[in-house]
């Protein structure tokens, strides 16, 4: 998202520059760097100071610096005390995080998020939860502005009559992504579907490789680790399914709607928001941890897709991916940017 906020800045002649700890360096656009450096390093402190100053240096006004994410954000509000001219801008992307449990931290943050002038939440969901951490004072610096996504063309999906659903779902394999649900869910389906792709990697794959070989799913359920052909996937499906625990805003699901996709999706914040509860090419589970809830959620998004059409549905879910454009995402950016 960073990168293609940055790209959009660029090509409109602003002086923009994206600035990463780490990454390959391979294939980085204008005013791209990458410092190479472990994220967690507390002598990012000091890199980050010279950079500010080298820019504070250059510029003609007010430097504004807008971090994303945990190490950034702590390091660039040290990294910036006593400058001048600089303003801060941060962007918070989840609903939830680890540090919230720990006890007195709220202190810490709230003098932490203090120094910021605005905190964009991704969504409605993030607003309220940070809203309720960080206290009324730093609240009132709070704005929602809605990620934007990657828009794809729209599939041509041929009919379900004579064949059987094919499944996707995107996002990294990590217990909140909730795929060992979505898994055992299909092994209940394994006659009513021909088969389920997740695109993505991580610490789970045991785990769900272990479930998969247990309910003899081999021919049914695929994990094909991360691609840079995403929308491949997405074209190849008649459903996606998004069995997050929790998400802050749902990039996977604008995305998938994008080509026309109906989606499953778990009813909570963030993704609720991102989907519009009342579009009938969205069918939500109310209990996302509940494999017999998706069983019927399943079942009837297929029903919906036999019924109803997929040209009919692939309309109304490109229409609600349609709102959360890239561009539509740079412009309310830049009215936070221009806000004295």
């Amino acid at each position: 998202m960073v990168r293609e906020l940055h790209k959009i800045y660029v090509g409109r002649d602003m002086e923009s520059h994206a600035i990463y700890f780490s990454g390959s360096s391979e294939g980085l656009g204008k005013n791209e760097i990458v410092l190479g450096v472990n994220p967690r390093s507390p002598l990012n402190i000091f890199r980050i100071r010279r950079i500010l100053r080298t820019f504070q240096s250059k510029a003609k006004a007010e430097l504004i610096v807008h971090v994303h994410l945990t190490w950034p954000f702590f390091y660039v509000t040290l990294a910036s005390l006593g400058l001048s001219k600089v303003r801060l801008v941060s962007t918070e992307h989840s609903t939830s995080n680890k540090r919230r449990n720990i006890p007195l931290l709220w202190i810490l943050e709230r003098l932490l998020y203090g120094r910021y002038r605005r905190i964009i939440c991704i969504s409605q969901g993030v607003h309220d939860s940070l809203s309720k951490w960080v206290g009324q004072r730093v609240a009132q610096r709070l704005v929602t502005i809605p990620n934007g996504s990657r828009i794809y063309s729209l599939a041509q999906r041929p009919p379900l009559d004579g064949r059987l659903p094919q499944l996707v779902s995107i996002g990294s394999l990590s217990a909140r992504k909730n795929f060992a649900t979505a898994i055992l869910a299909l092994a209940q389906l394994r006659d009513e579907i021909a088969r389920y792709t997740i695109i993505g990697e991580g610490p789970e794959r045991s785990r769900l490789e272990a479930i998969i070989h247990r309910e003899q799913l081999e021919d049914k359920v695929q994990l094909v680790g991360w691609s840079e052909t995403v929308e491949n996937y997405l074209y190849e499906a008649d459903i996606q399914l998004i069995p997050s625990l929790w998400e802050g805003f749902g990039l996977v699901a604008v995305e998938g709607m994008s080509t026309g996709l109906p989606v499953v999706a778990s009813n909570v914040d963030g993704l609720r928001e991102v989907l519009n509860e009342s579009n009938p090419a969205v069918t939500l589970i109310d209990k996302a941890d509940s494999v017999d809830a998706w069983v019927i959620g399943i079942r009837k998004a297929v029903a919906d897709l036999r019924s109803q059409g997929s040209s009919n549905l692939a309309q109304l879910s490109r229409q609600q991916a349609e709102r959360f454009t890239l561009d539509k995402m740079a412009e309310r950016y830049l009215d936070i940017y221009r806000d004295k």
